[in-house]
């Protein structure tokens, strides 16, 4: 009878436990359903139709029209909206150069790594929003701290972000390195660090250089973190949008290379965001879920190729 009683309790308590994992697991799946996958979904189905208005009643189905306009037919503001996005997309070799340099010396320094550690991070988890604002003020033509350090210089004042798209787009590099650069450092520290130092004193021995040293120990050691840093950040470069449109503050005054009807600072989220929300009678919702789509296949191509090009220099047996 009390082995029964046991028996009981035990199964019991594992429904109870079982009862319990199900609920934790619950929350995220709902969140993903609310938030991921049904706006999936609804994307899909509105870029295959005709549709100007929030009213799903509207909608009318035109099947892969709307890929095909994008894709044949679009107009200057959609290809110079990729072009401000491949300039912009610059950001990442900088990026990653600069801060793996920085990781470097800092890994170095025998006294204070943890506190220029978080020094170079506090820029990464800053709004982008504030970051971008502050940055408005330092780029400003008249009064910016840039234009005053030239002038004390001896020479002219720069529109940083109204002369010209070349200047434009320089300016937002600068802001989205200095801005990413602590991420970056934090990653190549840990991956630097975790070298065998017999690598290096083996090396020394042989008489190697400080630029062999780099090329045949250093650089295979950390490749895997390089490859992940220029996947995650390439991803995130060709869907950025804060970036230019807070440094612009959203005024179209520097139209974008060979256009007087397209502006750089309109990076390919920005112009499909005009789409929705700014022409929604010119484009339509279903042009713009199908300039989504077809900016997720972009991403996905581009990732693909660069897991593919990783095959040859990523070296994961250190």
């Amino acid at each position: 009878m009390q082995k029964h009683m046991d028996h009981c309790r035990k199964r019991k308590k594992k429904k109870n436990g079982e009862f319990t994992s199900v609920l934790a697991a619950m929350g995220p799946l709902i969140g993903f359903t609310l938030f991921g996958l049904i706006p999936l979904i609804l994307a899909t189905v509105v870029s295959m139709t005709e549709l100007h208005s929030t009213n799903l009643s509207e909608m009318e189905f035109i099947g892969l029209e709307n890929y095909k306009t994008v894709i044949t037919n679009g107009d200057n503001r959609t290809y110079a909206s990729y072009l401000s996005t491949l300039v912009f997309a610059l950001n990442v070799p900088i990026c990653i150069g600069i801060a793996l340099y920085i990781a470097n010396l800092v890994n170095r320094t025998k006294i204070g790594q943890r506190f220029l550690r978080s020094v170079f991070f506090i820029p990464y988890v800053c709004s982008t929003v504030v970051i971008g604002l502050t940055f408005r003020i330092l780029f400003n033509q008249e009064s910016g701290v840039f234009n005053t350090i030239l002038t004390s210089l001896g020479f002219e004042k720069v529109g940083w972000l109204t002369e010209s798209p070349f200047t434009f787009m320089t300016s937002t590099i600068i802001m989205t390195v200095w801005s990413g650069l602590g991420f970056c450092i934090v990653l190549f520290q840990a991956a630097l660090a975790n070298v065998n130092e017999s690598y290096y004193e083996a090396a020394r021995i042989d008489g190697a250089s400080n630029f062999q040293i780099f090329w045949k120990i250093t650089w295979p050691a950390i490749s895997p973190t390089t490859g992940y840093l220029v996947t995650m950040k390439m991803i995130w470069g060709l869907q950025a949008m804060t970036e230019t449109y807070i440094l612009s503050g959203n005024n179209t005054v520097v139209p974008t290379w060979g256009s007087s009807d397209a502006w750089v600072s309109d990076l390919v989220v920005k112009h499909i965001y005009n789409m929705v929300f700014v022409n929604p009678y010119q484009y339509g919702y279903g042009l713009a879920a199908a300039a989504g789509w077809c900016l997720a296949i972009v991403v996905l191509i581009v990732t693909f190729l660069n897991m593919k090009l990783q095959e040859r220099w990523v070296n994961y047996d250190f």
